[in-house]
């Protein structure tokens, strides 16, 4: 082995020699099965930090199962991601000045999934330098041919059961992309805006209702006024007609409780982009009259300003309204705007025939099975609440968008506007729609799609429901709802049987990554720079269920240091001869070995535990108290002074394969370097002692530490040889050389200076200087003592202190007092004992 790590050596071609060995493609139906899924990318770019993260998590549980013994299989896909991809490509097109409608449909999608062939190559690439276990002979898209069939087949069996339905409604609106957007699709964010205070005149009258509005571009849409019946205005103003001030139309004044009295004015406009504004138009069976269009431009209703951005319209209507008087007052008002959370501009609401999916049913379904003893697993368990909360209030989910990229709606219609639901064209004049799912109507379906349903149900049998999922907790609502309620509704089982849930991936002073603050990570530079092995460590061992982490340098470097100490251990049992057969003798052991055994299997014990209840930051607590400090600070040492190396390599090779999913390049390549074997065709051994494990090897450990200490604490050098005295301790001549080698102390009787540890009582022989300063040491600590005891009697004797004082510090002085009297009693023993020793 080189003499210092380097990463590229480790790492070349050891992701292609675990696939070209078929070594995680490879299948025995004898083992206990274990699956996770791989959350699918989007096919429109780079992988990003937190992909490296929920993937690392992955691997690092898949490579420890398969060395349990289990048959393993991580299940690899990408997702067409309908919207986001479609954009990329037009933005393409469109620096080539072309745009979708040139070309048609048909030869759109053709440049579609070009792009997606060069990007899916690109994901290959990534996960291949990420050292990714995949079975790449499962790989699935989201529209390949056999997801497009179990998609219209899902969509036609719920449209059939009346779980999806077609209905004009209002909708969140992206304007930019130009399609419509669900629920969760849409991110409220606290907006700086104008509140807007206009007069409304009232007919035959000089007075006016003053109304307040954040949104003077949609008055071309007000078809009332509206006002809360328990509003003490309300009969009277009821029986008033209203001027409308910029179109001079009369509109009624009508009630509704959803009018919020201590809102502005307490009186709003009703007009047709808000969701509250329709449904109070539909409870009155009043017209609903649109201003805004698809493009987020004023329409015909808006007079002169047609064909205005809405935002612009917003000032010029209020400077317009202004001149005429008409405006009262402006405000800086704080609100909550809903934003597109694919193209981040601010949604619009709009009436729209759309596709939509009854939630009811789907989250009654849900909630009774999480609540049940057989339901999914949640890791950390505080998510159950969560997902329950989000659940309980659903929204029907609309499914439609208004895009040509994804799996096209099954439906078709005549001129009649009659509707058939089937995959293929009824006969007669009959017209597709344009439409395509959501793309996590797609994604939803996953966990049963992707194994093979409906075309071949083997796979099923053997790997659903899949044994893990790991993802974000930012996906819960977009993503692992809808596979929970898709697999109960069509497999009659959970997904999953386990969902862990991490964290988002946070920059070093905790902000989320974005393109503004130019603070992402782009994880394959971090590879190339530090290797794959390093940027797992510094993320899963950072990392705890359900919280965000805090990507810095700092992490890398302490992930390199380990990976560097490694590689010096490594290097070290290298040179050692290398003579093992299949079963360790176990009565060729020492004292030494047996120890060392002993904790490595408490060791495993340990990483066993914590993987189970997925606690990777644990993990690596328990790697540095064993294989640093126990293994590598303590047994490599004796091992150089003692009789045999008989264990070395035995218990080397079950600490790489125990460390393998940690660090997998490098404990692959060590294995392969000292062993010449396969380590991932290798399975972690149960050794079972047959010697009591009690010896005197944690005693030598603390004696050893014991006199480091002391000659630290003297500063007294490490080449002048001291020596020590153990009355109830017998060692034997290694264990002596072992102490002196380590310690540069030999044995030699005397009652000379006594140090206590919790064990046991050394002496130590002490030159006349040394027992002269350990004199004045003493006299410093009585002199300590004694003022402490001084201080706490006068004020426990004082009544004043003793009355106003609290329990907790009367009782705190009370136990000063008493040990610092212990203090000086055992102080001023020991000073006549040197002072008598000295003479």
């Amino acid at each position: 082995m080189e003499k210092t790590f380097n990463h590229k050596i480790v790492e070349k071609d050891r992701c292609k020699k675990w696939n070209d060995m078929k070594i995680f493609q490879t299948h025995d139906e004898s083992k206990k099965p274990f699956t996770i899924i791989l959350p699918p990318p989007n096919v429109t770019g780079n992988l990003h930090i937190g992909h490296a993260l929920d993937n690392y998590i992955s691997d690092t549980i898949i490579r420890f199962k398969k060395l349990q013994g289990y048959d393993v299989l991580w299940l690899p896909g990408t997702d067409h991601a309908g919207i986001a991809t479609q954009a990329v490509v037009e933005k393409k097109l469109a620096s080539q000045n072309i745009n979708k409608y040139q070309l048609g449909r048909e030869e759109f999608i053709k440049k579609v999934w070009e792009w997606v062939d060069e990007y899916s190559k690109n994901i290959h690439n990534q996960w291949q330098k990420l050292g990714l276990a995949l079975d790449y002979g499962f790989e699935r898209f989201t529209l390949d041919d056999n997801s497009n069939e179990a998609v219209l087949k899902v969509f036609i069996e719920l449209y059939e059961n009346g779980l999806i339905y077609r209905d004009k409604k209002a909708i969140n609106w992206d304007p930019v992309l130009e399609t419509a957007l669900s629920n969760i699709e849409v991110v409220p964010k606290e907006t700086k805006q104008k509140m807007y205070y206009i007069k409304y005149p009232i007919k035959n009258s000089k007075n006016f209702l003053e109304v307040a509005t954040t949104r003077p571009e949609t008055m071309f849409s007000d078809v009332a006024l509206a006002i809360n019946p328990q509003d003490s205005r309300a009969k009277q103003l009821i029986k008033e007609v209203i001027i409308h001030p910029l179109t001079n139309k009369e509109i009624p004044i009508i009630l509704s409780n959803k009018i919020d009295p201590n809102f502005g004015s307490g009186i709003m406009k009703v007009s047709a982009h808000a969701v509250d504004d329709i449904e109070i138009i539909i409870e009155n069976k009043l017209p609903i009259n649109e201003c805004i269009n698809k493009d987020g431009k004023l329409n015909d209703l808006a007079g002169e300003f047609k064909g205005l951005d809405r935002f612009e319209a917003r000032e010029k209507i209020a400077h317009l309204l202004s001149q005429k008087g008409l405006l009262i007052k402006e405000e800086e008002v704080v609100s909550n705007i809903g934003y597109s959370e694919r193209s981040k501009a601010p949604i619009e609401i709009l009436v729209q025939p759309q596709w939509f999916v009854k939630m009811s049913e789907f989250s009654k379904m849900l909630l009774k099975d999480l609540r049940s003893d057989e339901g999914v697993k949640i890791f950390p368990p505080r998510f159950e609440s969560t997902l329950e909360n989000w659940m309980e209030n659903a929204h029907d989910w609309t499914i439609s968008r208004q895009i040509w990229w994804g799996h096209r709606i099954p439906a078709w219609y005549n001129e009649q506007n009659e509707i058939k639901v089937q995959i293929q064209k009824p006969e007669g004049n009959w017209k597709q729609d344009d439409d395509v799912l959501d793309t996590w109507f797609s994604s939803g379906l996953a966990p049963f799609v992707f194994l093979g349903w409906p075309q071949d149900k083997s796979k099923l049998k053997r790997y659903f429901p899949t044994s893990l999922l790991v993802t974000g907790y930012d996906i819960i609502f977009f993503w692992v709802a809808r596979m929970y309620f898709f697999s109960l509704y069509f497999m009659d089982q959970k997904p999953f049987e386990h969902l862990l849930l991490h964290g988002l991936v946070r920059d070093s002073q905790g902000r989320k990554m974005s393109k503004s603050l130019g603070n992402g990570i782009n994880p394959i530079q971090v590879i190339d720079e530090y290797g794959s092995d390093v940027l797992r460590m510094s993320l899963i061992f950072n990392c705890t269920p359900g919280l965000d982490i805090n990507y810095s340098d700092e992490k890398i470097q302490g992930a390199k240091l380990f990976a560097n100490k490694f590689w010096n251990i490594a290097r070290f049992v290298e040179n050692i001869p290398v003579s093992i057969t299949e079963k360790i003798d176990f009565n060729k052991l020492d004292e030494y070995d047996n120890w060392i055994l002993n904790e490595y299997l408490a060791f495993k014990k340990n990483i066993e535990d914590a993987m189970d209840k997925y606690e990777l930051t644990i993990i690596y607590k328990h790697i540095q108290d064993f294989v640093v400090d126990k293994f590598s600070n303590w047994y490599l040492e004796f091992l150089k002074f003692k009789e045999n190396s008989y264990l070395i390599h035995y218990l080397f090779k079950q600490i790489l394969i125990l460390l393998h999913p940690f660090m997998p390049f490098l404990t692959d390549y060590v294995f392969e370097k000292l062993y010449h074997e396969e380590l991932l065709c290798s399975n972690l051994q149960t050794f079972a002692l047959n010697k009591e494990s009690s010896n005197n090897t944690p005693k030598i450990i603390s004696l050893i530490t014991a006199l480091r200490k002391y000659r630290e604490d003297k500063k007294i050098s490490k080449s002048i040889e001291l020596f020590f005295y153990l009355n109830n301790l017998v060692f034997s001549s290694i264990d002596l050389k072992i102490i002196n080698k380590l310690s540069n102390f030999s044995w030699k009787e005397n009652h000379d200076f006594s140090l206590k540890t919790e064990s046991f009582e050394v002496f130590i022989i002490q030159s006349k200087q040394d027992k002269e300063n350990e004199i004045l040491e003493l006299n410093k600590l009585i002199e300590f003592s004694q003022k402490e005891i001084e201080f706490n009697e006068k004020l426990i004797n004082n009544p004043k202190f003793m009355e106003k004082a609290n329990k907790n510090t009367i009782n705190e002085k009370l136990a000063n007092l008493k040990l610092h009297k212990e203090k000086l009693e055992f102080y001023k023993n020991q000073l006549k004992e040197k002072q008598e020793k000295i003479n």
